[in-house]
């Protein structure tokens, strides 16, 4: 008997049977009639894909009840849930342990030929050998060459906020994903992550951006200080490049919070590949113990990146009324 059977298709309403030709949205596990997913095009069980909860058999008088030991704790809030969805129904953090396997979009022991029979086609599933197939990953699992475990160990704090860009980085090469931090303070991000880099470029590209308005706030004596520099901040030339500094601000800023993952991602692979080819002799304590220094963040180099800026932004304005 199929697990399916007895339970409803919510395109027709009806019960499925044995003998039914049943396919299934890979996202959510809603099972349809193949005639009936045909004529939608597309899982229409909207409210599970908003919840990203699983689609569970019909139970025919009481929502199942599962044991406290079976719940899965929330990382995050410490609520229970039940073992059966993938986050948090209080926060929306991933119900993910680290220590134990869980699926991703690689060919999977096994289970590829009964997977192939099951998801639908059209729906981002595996169709007649291609497309994507479900794997288990855990702390030894291979990203491109770096184990999951020190990625994990290099990143420090808030781990689980960046390991699923950086499995997507690793197995799907995309290179785009959201980072508000580093797109509201994006030289105090880099340098705090110890991206020294990048960050000495942001802040030093960013302090001769702030120049302008420097410029306008020192002849305008709005902090009690009032330096006129020979320059009419109220000219249109001025103007202009004040708004083209604004707009160029804001591009750099975008570009900084789509690719701070990646950017991040590379450097991790880069240092993590590097302890590792100069390992020989050491315990695998000392080495994890050398991924997780060299990683982490650092309130220093934010620091640094405050003094860089300072120096930068007034050593303009000061060269700028030499020459002026």
């Amino acid at each position: 008997m199929s697990k399916y059977t007895g339970s409803t298709c919510i395109c027709c309403g009806k019960r499925f049977t044995d003998d039914d030709d049943i396919v299934v949205c890979p996202d959510c596990g809603t099972p349809y009639h193949r005639s009936c997913y045909l004529e939608k095009g597309k899982c229409i069980n909207a409210a599970l894909h908003d919840k990203g909860i699983g689609w569970l058999p019909d139970a025919p008088d009481e929502t199942p009840v599962f044991p406290a030991s079976a719940k899965k704790r929330c990382i995050r809030c410490g609520a229970e849930n039940d073992p059966d969805l993938r986050y948090c129904e209080q926060c929306g953090t991933p119900l993910v342990n680290m220590e134990t396997p869980r699926p991703f979009n690689e060919p999977g022991n096994g289970q590829d030929q009964q997977v192939r029979q099951n998801y639908a086609p059209g729906m981002n599933g595996p169709v007649g050998g291609t497309g994507v197939t479900p794997v288990m990953l855990n702390q030894d699992s291979d990203i491109d060459g770096v184990k999951l475990g020190d990625l994990a160990r290099y990143i420090g704090t808030n781990p689980i906020g960046f390991l699923p860009s950086f499995i997507k980085f690793g197995k799907t090469g995309k290179k785009i994903s959201m980072n508000i931090f580093a797109f509201l303070f994006t030289p105090v991000y880099f340098m705090y992550r110890k991206m020294k880099g990048w960050g000495i470029a942001a802040v030093i590209i960013m302090a001769l951006l702030s120049v302008p308005d420097m410029i306008t706030m020192l002849a305008s004596g709005e902090y009690d200080i009032k330096i006129d520099l020979g320059i009419d901040t109220k000219s249109r030339d001025f103007v202009l490049l004040t708004q083209v500094v604004l707009y160029m601000t804001m591009v750099l800023k975008l570009l900084a919070g789509f690719f701070a993952n990646y950017l991040y991602y590379k450097q991790a692979k880069r240092d993590i590949l590097r302890i590792h080819e100069n390992s020989e002799g050491k315990s695998d304590d000392d080495v994890n113990r050398e991924i997780i220094l060299t990683g982490g963040t650092s309130l220093g180099y934010v620091l640094l990146g405050f003094l860089i800026y300072t120096i930068v932004s007034f050593g303009v304005v000061v060269l700028l009324g030499k020459i002026i």
